[in-house]
Formats: C-alpha cells, structure tokens, sequence
C-alpha cells in the first residue's frame, strides 16, 4: 500500500485531461486512487470511482468519465457502456493509454457498440477522448 508521499507524487505525475475542473467526475478502473486525488486537488467538486464490473446501481450523472484501467475487452465494454450512461449526451469519456492495451486496435468497434464516437487524440499522453455519436438530423 502506498504511502502518502508516495500518493501525492504519483498524483502530481499525472496530467489532467482538462483544461477547467469538471463539476462532476467519475474514474472507472482497478488503479483509481491517484487519479481520484489528481481531480480534487485540480478542483473537481465531486469525484466518484467505480470499479469494472461493480454494481453502481446510483449511475450518478458525470461531465467526465476516466476509463483509467481494465482487464480485458469485456471490461472495456462494460466501462465504455457505464461512462456512456453518465456523460450521457454532452459529456466526455477519456480512455488512458494503458487502460486496455490489447483492446486498443480494435477501440473503434468498442466505441462504436457503446453510442461513442472518437472526439480526439492527445498525442502526447496518447489519450483517446470519446463523445456520445451524433445521429444525423433527420431529413423532412
């Protein structure tokens, strides 16, 4: 277990992945513990984690879901489909680099299977930002 000098740097190791503080966020993974204390020491007014394949029968509305770690695709699915229901339609889900990296060649197919669409692509963190898919307006 790590220590607290150890969590506060762990913490300050990890860049956020926004610009302004969400008001309300939610990290999904094993591992959350730093990422949760990296959004409230960056202002973040309500941080919840859950674990994949947890019940969280609250599904408490987040303006940004971290999908920080999963084991496997099925969990990935699993995460995709939870942050796709908090975010709902104006939320943004943001997938880590190692979150799942076997499951990263076939990210789009996972995405697509939740209702999500691929917004952006840090370069640098090689973060994946995902947004809930716009259906085309419907033609009179």
């Amino acid at each position: 277990m790590p220590r607290d000098g150890e969590i506060a740097s762990l913490d300050s190791s990890i860049e956020p992945p926004f610009d302004e503080p969400p008001p309300h966020a939610a990290v999904i993974g094993r591992h959350t513990l730093p990422f949760l204390l990296m959004l409230m020491s960056h202002g973040c007014g309500c941080v919840r984690s859950l674990r994949p394949g947890a019940a969280a029968p609250d599904c408490e509305a987040a303006d940004l879901v971290w999908i920080v770690d999963v084991a496997d695709a099925r969990e990935l699915d699993d995460a995709l489909r939870s942050a796709h229901r908090r975010t709902g339609d104006t939320g943004r889900i943001v997938l880590e680099d190692a979150a799942c990296r076997p499951c990263l060649a076939t990210l789009a197919d996972h995405a697509d299977a939740a209702g999500l669409a691929l917004d952006s692509v840090d370069p640098a963190t090689r973060r994946v930002v995902l947004v809930a898919r716009r259906l085309p307006a419907k033609q009179a």
